[in-house]
């Protein structure tokens, strides 16, 4: 009988997700669209797109999942110039990247961590210094906001009854991988009013 009991009180006292939230990677791709590639499709790494000589920039982002890790596959387009007389003096470039990273949630946002940076080969001084300065820059500037898309989502008035939804105590335990969605571990409660 005790043989029996440990076993089942050890996996009484491990603490189990009350909720888990699967993100397919498509989703994924279409909330980065929504709040991250915001300028005509395209994410902004450095200046905006009023700056002709001095910008960089990501677009068209395919997400998935390698080796435990969250994989953004996109192009990149920049440039560090100046404008002389009209004309942009200095270097540039566009090819295909594929940025690899640990998501994780700080603040009820989707960040990433350890974020490496492959040009598939592709090597020049330029691609060089993109890729030592775009993974802490992506580091800084990429966050989904999953908490309050999660509310907009759980919190919505049933339009049968009038009923309203409200969530709390939204709290990230652990953010995995899967090799279609992210999945997010999380305790939440919601009130019907």
């Amino acid at each position: 009988m005790r043989a029996f009991l440990v076993p089942f009180l050890l996996l009484m006292a491990a603490p189990a997700p009350a909720a888990e939230i699967r993100i397919t990677f498509p989703a994924v791709r279409k909330m980065m669209a929504d709040q991250l590639f915001t300028v005509e499709g395209k994410k902004y790494v450095r200046g905006d797109k009023t700056k002709r000589c001095d910008f960089a920039y990501l677009e068209n982002p395919q997400v998935g999942e390698w080796q435990g890790q969250l994989v953004v596959k996109a192009k990149f387009s920049g440039r560090t110039a100046f404008d002389v007389f009209g004309r942009c003096m200095g270097v540039g470039d566009a090819f295909d990247l594929t940025i690899a990273a640990t998501p994780i949630v700080k603040r009820g946002v989707l960040v990433l961590t350890d974020v490496k940076v492959d040009t598939g080969g592709k090597d020049s001084y330029y691609i060089r210094k993109v890729r030592k300065t775009l993974g802490p820059s992506l580091e800084k500037e990429f966050g989904l906001d999953i908490t309050g898309r999660a509310r907009e989502l759980l919190e919505q008035k049933d339009p049968k009854t009038g009923y309203l939804r409200e969530l709390s105590g939204f709290d990230f335990r652990q953010v995995k991988l899967t090799k279609d969605a992210v999945i997010l571990d999380v305790d939440f409660a919601i009130t019907i009013r």
